[in-house]
């Protein structure tokens, strides 16, 4: 009787450790798709030859690049430089024409243009200068001035026509509405000049400056730069075939500094890192990453690795690539991630 007694307890034991591993395993088989979509998913990339932000950046061919912007102890930068993903592999391109920072980059094509900025400096005074990039024959070329010197305005091409809106004038710290056109296909025939077009409803700096369905989306950005940087949630979409401006979806929270870090991929609008200041708070380094479909409300998306103001960031082949940027305090810092896309 006893031996059955035993037999018996054992078995129920035995069925109960079973059911248990199973317990556990189901657990950890229901736990796993949220631990691989969460933010510790980020894998480490070789360090940039330069650490930087407040760089710009456009993406070809597959790969990243990166020109200008600040390195440590806020110097502006000439240096260049293009990333591989998959020779995972840095090469250094010509020199910018001038130290600057502070200026968007847009792609035409095989050729990058850029215009104003800050030169020489943290201190450093704003520019008028327009110039583009030849990827294929490694060099750039100077176009006609903007009208008037400005520093962290938008960039946006839409067809064959380049504009330039927002930014700060040459005191640094007063916003321009001011919003200029340049034709493309007259520059290319010798005899090309700015137009203006419809300001910006709320002139600002610091914007993200992006073009899509056919229409430029100033996101973001702050009022003032040397005194008091307020950051804004506003979004301004600008129709270049009616030439107006309509109120689009505000962002979370008043959000700067994200321009190297904002684009358009797979009919969305990503932005990652930047500086926010969230309602009731003071402004600080911001570590979100945000998207924006069209017709839609902005979403958080994902987490940077840490919080970082003015990074570089990219999908490539579904890969969601950031590099550079600022953790605060104008330190910097030449990390880069990858994880998959969200």
């Amino acid at each position: 009787m006893r031996a059955a007694a035993a037999l018996t307890d054992n078995r129920r034991r035995s069925r109960l450790s079973v059911a248990l591993v199973a317990t556990v395993i189901l657990a950890v088989g229901l736990l796993g798709p949220r631990t691989a979509g969460a933010q510790d998913d980020w894998e480490k990339l070789p360090d940039m030859p330069v650490e930087k932000w407040e760089a710009g950046t456009v993406v070809l061919d597959d790969k990243l690049y990166f020109f200008g912007g600040y390195t440590e102890g806020v110097r502006s930068s000439k240096l260049s430089h293009v990333y591989d993903p998959r020779e995972n592999s840095w090469s250094q391109i010509q020199d910018l024409p001038s130290a600057i920072t502070h200026m968007n980059m847009v792609l035409d094509g095989r050729t990058v243009w850029f215009a104003g900025g800050y030169k020489d400096g943290y201190k450093g005074h704003t520019i008028a200068e327009v110039w583009n990039y030849d990827i294929d024959g490694d060099r750039y070329t100077a176009a006609p001035l903007l009208p008037d010197t400005r520093g962290g305005g938008g960039l946006a091409l839409v067809g064959r026509k380049l504009h330039y809106m927002g930014g700060v004038k040459a005191d640094r710290d007063t916003d321009a509405s001011d919003h200029w056109v340049l034709d493309l296909d007259e520059w290319a025939r010798g005899n090309a000049q700015w137009t203006t077009v419809a300001p910006m409803p709320q002139p600002r700096n610091q914007f993200s400056c992006v073009t899509f369905d056919g229409k430029i989306y100033a996101i973001g950005g702050q009022f003032h730069h040397d005194s008091e940087q307020l950051d804004q949630a506003r979004v301004d979409i600008y129709d270049p075939n009616t030439d107006t401006w309509t109120a689009g979806p505000p962002l979370p929270k008043g959000h700067s500094h994200a321009e190297g870090g904002t684009f358009v991929h797979g009919g969305r609008i990503y932005m990652a890192g930047g500086h926010t200041t969230k309602p009731g708070e003071t402004k600080q380094v911001d570590g979100d990453i945000l998207a924006l479909s069209l017709g839609e409300q902005w979403e958080v998306v994902g987490t940077l690795p840490m919080p970082l103001s003015s990074p570089a960031a990219a999908i490539i082949n579904d890969r969601f690539y950031v590099a550079g940027g600022s953790p605060g305090a104008s330190k910097v810092q030449a990390d880069m991630w990858v994880r998959r896309a969200p």
